[in-house]
């Protein structure tokens, strides 16, 4: 059980630090893509991110946090290291730094990241404040302070999901 509990919590982690060693050069006031601008892939899992997301903020409602770990585990480590991670890395590095495709999945990165770390606090309270602390742009001081993210209807499209889940 507790080796099960580990690597999980290794998957988490590990997925966490590499969003952010993506965000080292983004600025969200700045660099930031509007969603309507952003690549096919990044909507798609923003849009799963909002699926989760929404599941998440309901079990913490019914402090279900078995719901939220599990979740939280599923996402990190199925769509976002196994799918997204692996088809993002070509944009990441080889693109212009400053190029659209490269600031798209940095915009979904940068949005997932501070989005996934409000969620985790409660449960991973010291994981979360080192990731805060790392985040780019301006934000409360701690993120105990912030709030759970409460917009994810926008990144929503099923229609989207449903094409890339055929797909995958």
């Amino acid at each position: 059980i507790l080796a099960r509990a580990v690597e999980a919590y290794r998957k988490i982690r590990n997925t966490a630090r590499y969003l952010l060693a993506n965000l080292y050069d983004f600025d969200p006031a700045m660099d930031r893509v509007p969603h309507g601008q952003l690549e096919e892939v990044d909507r798609y899992i923003l849009a799963k991110y909002a699926e989760i997301g929404g599941r998440i903020l309901k079990a913490y409602e019914g402090y279900d946090y078995n719901t939220i770990f599990q979740s939280l585990n599923t996402f990190t480590t199925v769509d976002l290291s196994a799918f997204y991670a692996d088809v993002s890395k070509d944009r990441l590095y080889t693109f212009g730094a400053a190029s659209r495709e490269r600031r798209s999945a940095q915009t979904a990165m940068y949005e997932m990241a501070d989005g996934l770390t409000r969620l985790l606090a409660p449960i991973l309270s010291t994981t979360a404040d080192e990731l805060w602390r790392h985040l780019p742009g301006r934000r409360e001081e701690s993120v105990h302070l912030g709030e759970f993210p409460r917009d994810l209807q926008r990144f929503g499209d099923p229609p989207l999901v449903e094409r890339w889940q055929a797909l995958i």
